[in-house]
């Protein structure tokens, strides 16, 4: 594991700098260091709990551009080093009718 900042929500309040542990890198995963990260409107709702399923401490942002630091042993599109941006779908298969 690995301790990092970032920004989050303790309750529906202001953010504020706290101390996240991320779990380890696995063999599909690529590592970013993150340069920018949008915050949009329903991160907005999760932050206020507007549609009460909100779970704190909250870190909001799913839009992200970074660079690469790090990739897992299966990985071969990208490598360390690359700007690479991330949408809303994380660990999607993009394959089944939910993705």
């Amino acid at each position: 594991m690995t301790s990092i900042k970032a920004y989050a929500a303790q309750t529906k309040a202001a953010l504020k700098e706290f101390e996240i542990e991320r779990r380890n890198l696995g063999s599909d995963d690529v590592q970013i260091a993150i340069d920018y990260c949008g915050v949009c409107h329903s991160d907005l709702h999760m932050v206020n709990n507007d549609w009460g399923s909100s779970s704190y401490p909250l870190v909001p942002g799913h839009e992200i551009i970074g660079r690469v630091t790090e990739v897992g042993d299966k990985v071969k599109e990208f490598k360390i080093g690359d700007r690479v941006r991330v949408g809303f779908l994380v660990d999607s298969c993009r394959t089944c009718e939910a993705c």
